[in-house]
């Protein structure tokens, strides 16, 4: 533990908690593209409207329990290069699709349908979960229960009695505690990495391939009670 994550004073006992569930996957969120370039900008975007068209057709039709949203059409020039020299190719026009699938057995047959009704790109396909919030929550209050366990710990070993919590101070990977960075959804901090593999973390599940990781971690202080 580096310096900026202690606490300074000699007050009482300070002591890190964290923990690491793992969780199959219940929804894959797909992003995919529908582009398409011409000469001219009217052809490219009656070439896109009438592609996604096909392919809003398509997801509608298609019975999987799912969610689709669309991006409005964009259009942008195309260039090559060819022998260090800039060549033109058209004008490209450009529809985004996001969809959410409930039914992960559905994934292999929807993407292949995806593509097969005009989809140019597969942007990525990340798994989620529909119980992020109460398993974060689970998270957060294991890794209090780790780090008041290791004080007390701590304290038996002392021959001392734990007092009373005087901080918590949050250590959630998405929040920029450790470092000043932001990392977002499942990515675990840097710091909180180091401490997970020299064997910081009370709670780790054992690996499952394919899993979900949702982590949590803490910096707890108490006092030393008076006898």
């Amino acid at each position: 533990m580096t310096t900026a994550q202690a606490i300074r004073q000699p007050f009482g006992i300070t002591t890190f908690g964290s923990t690491v569930i793992r969780v199959d996957p219940d929804i894959a969120s797909i992003h995919c593209t529908v582009s398409r370039t011409e000469n001219h900008p009217k052809d490219a975007f009656t070439a896109v409207r009438e592609a996604s068209k096909m392919l809003t057709d398509y997801l509608q039709l298609n019975h999987a329990k799912k969610e689709t949203s669309s991006s409005h059409i964009s259009l942008s020039q195309t260039w090559d290069y060819v022998a260090a020299k800039r060549k033109f190719l058209g004008y490209t026009a450009m529809a985004g699709f996001h969809t959410l699938l409930y039914d992960l057995d559905q994934l292999e047959s929807l993407l292949i349908g995806i593509v097969d009704s005009g989809a140019n790109e597969i942007g990525g396909v990340n798994f989620q979960t529909s119980q992020l919030k109460e398993l974060r929550s689970e998270a957060r209050r294991k890794a209090v229960e780790a780090a008041r366990a290791k004080a007390e710990n701590y304290c038996l070993a002392a021959q001392v009695r734990l007092g009373k919590v005087l901080h918590i101070e949050d250590m959630n990977p998405d929040v920029s505690n450790f470092s000043g960075r932001r990392f977002e959804g499942h990515v675990m901090n840097q710091n909180v990495v180091e401490m997970l593999e020299t064997g910081e973390t009370e709670d780790i599940q054992s690996f499952k391939p394919g899993s979900i990781t949702i982590n949590a971690a803490v910096l707890m202080s108490f006092s030393i009670a008076n006898e």
